[in-house]
């Protein structure tokens, strides 16, 4: 109770690794602190790495702590502690001490359950299904070079066993199953989706010039898949352009096989971009094709908001947003062929796009609310 008798006002304290817009992690922080601060949720941050845009990024943040700050806070002050990024088992065990039941892992990725990150293997970048097994999953991540490893297998072992006793958050049915696989009881894990701010009308100025206009928005990193997307685009017979828009160490190697493909005058590299809500209405297609198993895809479901239409492989937690025929088209994961087939047909279809247009709209609406969003996490402060 506060000095006048008056009930505390709700706090949560956010656990992360950069302060700025590193990747989709500190955007789904940043976003989650703005909406709950409006709806009277005191939101703070504790991280140490400068990261882009650190002002904006902090503005949604009552307060920004440093790490040691964060473990010599008084345990009253927060209601909820998320733990949005993984750190050493030692400074786990110390956060639990000071925060006990309050603490919550949020899973945003495969960190827990693989020492590579990627959850899939080194040759061939297949899928991996199998839960984290120390000797298999130490032989697997020896096939590529330790400096790549976030940690040592050993390490992540510890970790998984030290969380198994947290209650765990997830942005997907997917993301539970996984933690399942690794562990994790059912009961101690809840999945909240995230939100989206839908457009007022579905879209309906798809094709203007007769013209496919393509978006991929991500990191440009081995496991989003944009050289499978080139390839695709290879194959198309029908006039398209693309926007990539992001960065990452990619990006060089990209735009060399853009070049080799006889692409590259039809494909514009944009970097890194904070807003994507212009291109949204730009575009006619966005392009999911993720090679990793994306634990949900919020840049479909921001796409979604905005009316614009997705094809995707159908991998990971994507099919949780993106419904196949509904509001975009999924595609046999890693599959080129059948992905330079799909996008061939919305350009046959344009028709097909408006529909598409106005059911993401709606599924935004329907299951992906900002009220939802809200009420999920009322439940969690308040069970």
């Amino acid at each position: 109770m506060t000095p006048s008798g008056q009930q505390q006002q709700p706090a949560i304290l956010h656990l992360g690794l950069h302060i700025g817009f590193a990747g989709g992690i500190e955007r789904y922080a940043w976003q989650t602190a703005q909406t709950l601060a409006a709806h009277g949720i005191h939101n703070d941050y504790a991280g140490s790495i400068p990261s882009r845009d650190p002002k904006r990024f902090a503005d949604a943040f009552r307060r920004i702590l440093t790490p040691a700050q964060a473990l010599d806070a008084n345990p009253d002050d927060y209601h909820l502690v998320i733990l949005h990024k993984l750190c050493p088992s030692h400074t786990l065990r110390q956060l639990r001490q000071t925060f006990g039941e309050r603490l919550v892992f949020l899973a945003h990725d495969h960190d827990l359950h693989c020492a590579r990150r990627h959850y899939y293997t080194p040759l061939g970048r297949l899928s991996c299904h199998e839960p984290r097994s120390l000797l298999p999953c130490t032989l697997c991540a020896l096939l590529s070079h330790p400096r790549n490893w976030q940690r040592s297998p050993l390490e992540t072992s510890r970790l998984l066993d030290e969380l198994r006793h947290h209650r765990a958050i997830v942005l997907s049915s997917f993301m539970r199953d996984c933690l399942v696989r690794n562990g994790f009881s059912p009961a101690d894990i809840t999945v909240i989706h995230p939100f989206a701010i839908p457009a007022p009308t579905p879209r309906t100025d798809f094709l203007p010039d007769g013209q496919l206009r393509l978006l991929f928005a991500g990191q440009l990193i081995r496991g989003k898949g944009a050289d499978l997307l080139l390839e695709a685009l290879a194959r198309l017979n029908v006039p398209w352009t693309l926007t990539l828009a992001g960065d990452g160490p990619e990006r060089p190697r990209l735009e060399q096989q853009a070049q080799h493909l006889g692409l590259a005058d039809r494909i514009a590299f944009t970097g890194w971009l904070q807003e994507l809500r212009q291109l949204h209405q730009n575009a006619d297609l966005l392009i999911v094709p993720s090679l990793w198993q994306e634990p949900f895809g919020l840049v479909g479901l921001e796409a979604a908001a905005n009316g614009l239409p997705a094809i995707a492989f159908d991998i990971g937690g994507i099919p949780e947003w993106l419904h196949d025929g509904l509001n975009g088209i999924l595609v046999p994961e890693r599959d080129t062929e059948a992905l330079a087939g799909a996008i061939a047909r919305c350009h046959d279809w344009p028709d097909m796009l408006a529909s598409m247009s106005a059911n993401a709209i709606r599924l935004v609406q329907e299951q992906f609310s900002v009220q939802q969003f809200v009420n999920a996490y009322a439940q969690l402060l308040h069970p």
